[in-house]
């Protein structure tokens, strides 16, 4: 279970002896995607609390980078380093002789500790049960489940958590969550498909290349055009029709918190490492921040002070500058809150970069790739020049896009907010007053994202005592913080000084260095006045101790059984 943040309902004036029931908010966890090892790694770096991969087998996102046996291993013991869970995807509709080496295939996932499948088809739910009846099963979304009814059924088959149907809204999620006792997990933001919870043919028809096999071809991000006999003569011609834009939930995020969500689900395993860093470290601040503002309106409204529109204005003000974020990082014609929502998007009311109702407001008819964040119009061409009255702060080498021809430019200055960007232009017949200037690229951004990010090496803090007894074993003992985990590596025994001791300053200072490990030491030290320790024996020891300690913490979710 999740951990729970309590709003405590304090007791309500003039009734002194009947206090309010306590009010609780389950904390989501941020479930990220894993291409490759490099995109997992950033999502954990970033503070994701469980990451989804796949295999070489059986994962509907063929052409990810997708993990060997070795690779999956890997992952699953840098994950449990840091405490994150590892799902990986079974979601794939098997054939005969493939359900047939399923079992041996994830065997040794299971055994390295394999926290949870998520899987489409009830052939496998059937094998995995049999083999693997402690590990734990997720339905797929394209297993279509919209009712509480199919939800339960589910729960009887043995599977513990459910991602409904995406086309559910909020309130129907609530039903199902208010029904039955199953896990829920759902999309939270990226690309999503025109198919109904995916389930398509279009790219099988069209090439052989199923999407219900993980090889989906994506022939809705193709341009297609409306061929009838009555079309008017002003009629578009061919557009992006089926290509859908991409999901953002940052702005009804609490929402989604209170509407008792275990799990919100980035998609992206196609993505790089920046955006899955970008994503996952969004969406974990706005999850936080909502929670700790939930706390405090209630101990607000405990004295009296209600306040709540002045935490809700401040989630507002927080998420802003994250959502025009992700807009830089990636989108597809702007976002939309996906079908959480029946009729409208209900935080922007079409403001912004969020489209304003539902149906063909939600297709990126333009484009099908990255439209990036809109900085700008231009003000005039004087050739050679073009100038752009910018909207947003530009900063040099940031790629630009103006609308309609889509010609690129490459920034080779700064612009401030209400300044005029003048930069060398190309087809400047092409060029008029008024259009709007996108950016597709921006670098400070991802310059921040990588050092922030993806280039620090996430730690585990432990304790290190080293003990130097003339006569006795030199010894390191590295205890976690939580004292579960406990481990000593002993070396030669200690020997008298001929000339200078070895001072505790010198041992506490080699013992810190673990650069590279994932583990921070915090030392302490017993040594004997008189004692001399070889530094090379105690870099040898530490680097020993420091193993043996990671490989406990890794082995607390081994299986041995099976």
């Amino acid at each position: 279970m999740h951990k729970v943040t309590t709003l405590e309902k304090r007791r309500q004036p003039n009734i002194p002896d009947d206090p309010a029931p306590a009010k609780t908010l389950r904390r989501p966890e941020i479930l990220a995607p894993a291409g490759t090892e490099e995109a997992m790694k950033a999502a954990v770096n970033a503070g994701c609390d469980a990451v989804y991969l796949g295999g070489n087998l059986f994962s509907a996102r063929a052409f990810a980078g997708n993990f060997d046996e070795e690779a999956v291993l890997r992952t699953l013991d840098h994950c449990h380093l840091f405490g994150v869970k590892v799902y990986m995807t079974v979601n794939t509709l098997l054939k005969e002789e493939e359900i047939q080496v399923l079992a041996e295939y994830m065997r040794p996932f299971y055994r390295e500790g394999l926290d949870g499948v998520i899987v489409q088809d009830p052939g496998v739910v059937r094998v995995l049960r049999r083999e693997f009846p402690d590990l734990h099963l997720h339905g797929s979304t394209q297993m279509s489940i919209a009712s509480a009814s199919g939800a339960r059924f589910l729960k009887m088959q043995g599977l513990t958590r459910v991602v409904p149907a995406r086309e559910l809204t909020l309130q129907e999620i609530r039903q199902i969550r208010a029904e039955v006792e199953i896990e829920i997990e759902s999309f939270v933001h990226g690309a999503m498909c025109y198919a109904y919870s995916g389930k398509c043919l279009f790219s099988s028809f069209l090439g052989g290349r199923s999407g219900n096999r993980g090889r989906c071809a994506q022939p809705c991000r193709q341009l297609y055009g409306i061929d009838l006999p009555a079309m008017p003569a002003n009629a578009p011609g061919q557009e992006y029709l089926m290509s859908m834009k991409d999901m953002c939930t940052l702005p009804v995020l609490p929402d989604l918190i209170d509407a008792g969500i275990d799990s919100f689900k980035i998609e992206g395993r196609m993505k790089n490492p920046s955006y899955v860093a970008a994503t996952v470290d969004a969406y974990r601040r706005a999850r936080d921040r909502y929670l700790e503002l939930a706390c405090d309106s209630a101990d607000r409204n405990s004295t009296g002070n209600t306040g709540a529109a002045g935490w809700k204005k401040e989630y507002g003000d927080f998420v802003r500058p994250l959502i025009e974020n992700m807009q830089d990082i990636y989108n597809r014609g702007g976002f939309y809150t996906g079908y959480y929502f029946p009729a409208q998007d209900k935080p922007e009311k079409g403001k912004g970069p969020f489209t304003p109702e539902k149906g063909s407001f939600m297709i990126a008819r333009k484009r099908p790739n990255h439209t990036g964040l809109l900085i700008g119009k231009v003000k005039n061409v004087q050739g050679p020049d073009v100038r752009i009255l910018l909207q947003r702060e530009v900063h040099p080498q940031d790629v630009l896009e103006i609308e309609g021809p889509g010609i690129e430019l490459t920034s080779n200055a700064s612009g401030a907010p209400n300044g005029i960007l003048q930069l060398k232009g190309k087809e400047l017949r092409k060029i008029r007053p008024g259009m709007k200037v996108y950016r597709t690229r921006n670098n400070v951004l991802l310059e921040e994202i990588e050092q922030r990010l993806l280039l620090p090496e996430k730690t585990i803090e432990a304790k290190a005592f080293v003990t130097a007894r003339t006569g006795k074993p030199l010894a390191i003992t590295i205890v976690s913080d939580d004292g579960q985990i406990r481990c000593c590596a002993e070396g030669n025994v200690v020997e008298a000084a001929s000339g200078h001791p070895t001072a505790a300053g010198t041992v506490e200072e080699k013992m810190r260095k673990t650069g590279g490990t994932h583990v921070k030491l915090m030392v302490s030290c017993e040594i004997d006045d008189n004692s001399f320790v070889p530094m090379s024996e105690l870099n040898a020891l530490r680097r020993q101790a420091v193993e043996i300690f990671k490989t406990k913490l890794t082995e607390r979710y081994h299986r041995v059984s099976k």
